[in-house]
């Protein structure tokens, strides 16, 4: 496994998983700094929300994951972060590429029109009723330009714009706008991040189809709350809450 280590930056050209690799140098008993990157060219076991897998051609796309140590936040609050880091991705994205439309779908996958551009895994170490480690692992298609079947709506950059781009830029792109989220947040500027949210959230205040359950529904994104469930106006007339993977767009 070869490594470059600049300030802050560690790059690998392979491993299993970023998240792993920050949280191995955790385990070990470091104190790496917030903010901490660490990039790799391929994951050999890159993964996504729940069971699903990240699959990256190697050294197409961007891989990272970053430290947080969000210890003035509650941890009632940590989809706080998930928005936080969603809305980073977006505000990084748009000025590179700016004839797409980037929509948030949520809880923190990137689109542009129906595909899949990026996705975040983050997993976060608690202790008692105080957060101790935040680790965000962002992956961004960028310039790879054919994805596996068995992948739904895959995109990258170069697909959607036939141009080639830099990953590091775009690396130091996320991590200056997640700085700067991540500072709203540390003082308290969670209406303007609840609003940011909402305006490029995509659904949001439009009847869409949904599959939940084995049961297809109706209805319209009216918010999420404060735990990160989808709130929902079904044409039924009921006000219906969803948590993760209980809920899909059709």
């Amino acid at each position: 496994m070869m490594e470059q280590r600049t300030n802050g930056h560690i790059y690998l050209h392979q491993t299993d998983s970023t998240n792993k690799e920050i949280w191995r140098m955790l385990d070990a008993g470091g104190e790496p700094d917030e903010f901490t990157v660490v990039q790799a060219g391929y994951q050999s076991a890159g993964r996504g929300l729940g069971s699903t897998v990240w699959d990256s051609e190697a050294g197409k796309n961007l891989l990272f994951s970053i430290l947080l140590k969000p210890r003035f936040l509650m941890p009632s609050g940590q989809f706080m972060l998930n928005k936080c880091i969603a809305l980073a991705i977006r505000d990084a994205l748009a000025p590179v590429c700016p004839t797409l439309r980037f929509k948030i779908k949520w809880p923190n996958d990137i689109l542009a029109g129906n595909g899949k551009i990026a996705g975040t895994l983050i997993e976060n170490r608690i202790t008692g009723k105080q957060f101790e480690y935040s680790v965000a692992g962002i992956g961004i298609n960028i310039n790879q330009q054919a994805f596996p079947p068995d992948i739904p709506n895959p995109a990258s950059l170069q697909m959607l714009t036939g141009q080639t781009y830099d990953p590091v830029l775009c690396m130091h792109a996320v991590v200056r706008e997640l700085k700067a989220r991540y500072e709203s947040l540390r003082s308290g500027q969670t209406g303007q991040i609840d609003r940011d949210y909402l305006v490029h959230l995509l659904g949001y205040n439009e009847q869409r189809r949904f599959m939940a359950g084995n049961k297809v529904l109706s209805g319209t994104i009216t918010g999420v709350n404060a735990f990160g469930m989808l709130q929902l106006d079904t044409t039924e007339g009921k006000k219906r809450s969803f948590d993760m993977k209980e809920i899909r767009f059709l």
